[in-house]
């Protein structure tokens, strides 16, 4: 299993650029379709790290692994050690302003979880997904952004 990690500030650009990172080192590896599913659910996951972690806790971190089949593990670390309230399941009401988050995250993963860790909470997602016939040119774009960091596998 390949993995690549990186950790983020706690800020609200952190979120766009999690959605970078992810979409860059996913996307030598799966569908197009599957990329953009796991690319939603990172943003998800990394708008409920700031929101539920103080400001002093500091930021997150996003790791991806990549398995030789394609098949996704994205996790979200944070600081914050309430796993209750994200591991609990629910809908949200029709006229609710928030809390769509995990049942986006539930409804795009074909699995989902939040686990304690040794630093706070862990949050992943996982997706069976496969390299598709398209062809594309991810792995071949390295720009000053994504220089930092190299193309999982």
């Amino acid at each position: 299993m390949n993995s690549l990690e990186r950790s983020f500030e706690r800020t609200p650009q952190s979120v766009g650029q999690a959605r970078k990172f992810v979409t860059f080192a996913v996307g030598c590896h799966v569908d197009i379709g599957r990329s953009d599913d796991i690319c939603s659910c990172v943003s998800e996951m990394a708008s409920n790290a700031l929101l539920h972690t103080s400001e002093s806790a500091g930021g997150f971190t996003v790791r991806v692994c990549v398995d030789q089949h394609g098949c996704v593990r994205l996790e979200v670390h944070d600081h914050d050690r309430d796993t209750v309230a994200l591991s609990m399941r629910r809908s949200p009401s029709d006229d609710a302003t928030g809390g769509r988050g995990m049942f986006i995250v539930e409804h795009l993963s074909d699995d989902w979880g939040v686990e304690k860790s040794s630093t706070g909470k862990l949050v992943w997602s996982q997706f069976s997904a496969t390299t598709g016939e398209e062809t594309h040119n991810a792995c071949d774009a390295v720009t000053s952004e994504t220089a930092e960091y190299q193309c999982v596998g």
